[in-house]
């Protein structure tokens, strides 16, 4: 049975939180991890948190989600990206933030290799993306929780989350509505000088 209770933990240096699993690993314990993201991972799952500060983009608040699904997918190198659902999200799912913060979730699916192991070892990932939009603040920031449906057996990920469909991105969605209701900003200076 897997573990999901819920644990706060610190973001950049405790200028945000967020609550979720204990089995998600701090990457940057592991290697590198750029100054604007905070990235952990369960490698018996394959699955991974991301959240990631970024520059504001110019894009209407209900298509910002989408904006940065495709962004990440081309980023990613996703040989197939589809989105499955858009949803705005109220104040009450992130109690967190400023009710007036526009806030969104796309789910959607992105079959992408790890590292650049090429077209033979796609993976086929649920993504499951909210964007909160902070323009007051020159920022966007998004909450990324990427989990297998289903793993190629010539893929690296296959080492340690075993080959085949997965069952994780089932309870995926449920378990990410409970992490994004616990991000909270304890400290806007994160965003520099507003």
């Amino acid at each position: 049975m897997i573990d999901d209770a819920l644990v706060e933990r610190p973001l950049y240096g405790g200028a945000a939180q967020l609550a979720f699993p204990q089995r998600f690993a701090d990457i940057s314990d592991f290697r590198p991890v750029p100054d604007h993201q905070e990235v952990f991972a369960d490698a018996s799952l394959d699955q991974s948190l991301v959240i990631e500060i970024v520059e504001h983009q110019p894009v209407p608040d209900g298509e910002a989600a989408a904006h940065f699904f495709q962004d990440q997918a081309q980023h990613n190198e996703a040989a197939h990206a589809q989105i499955d659902e858009v949803q705005v999200l109220s104040a009450a799912d992130m109690p967190g933030l400023p009710p007036e913060c526009f806030k969104s979730l796309v789910v959607g699916q992105q079959a992408v290799s790890k590292g650049r192991q090429g077209s033979s070892a796609l993976n086929k990932v649920q993504v499951l993306l909210c964007c909160i939009r902070l323009p007051q603040h020159g920022s966007d920031v998004l909450v990324t929780l990427n989990s297998p449906i289903y793993i190629s057996e010539k893929s690296a990920a296959a080492e340690h989350a075993g080959p085949g469909f997965k069952g994780a991105h089932l309870t995926a969605p449920a378990l990410f509505r409970q992490i994004l209701a616990s991000f909270r900003i304890n400290d806007w200076g994160l965003f520099g000088s507003s």
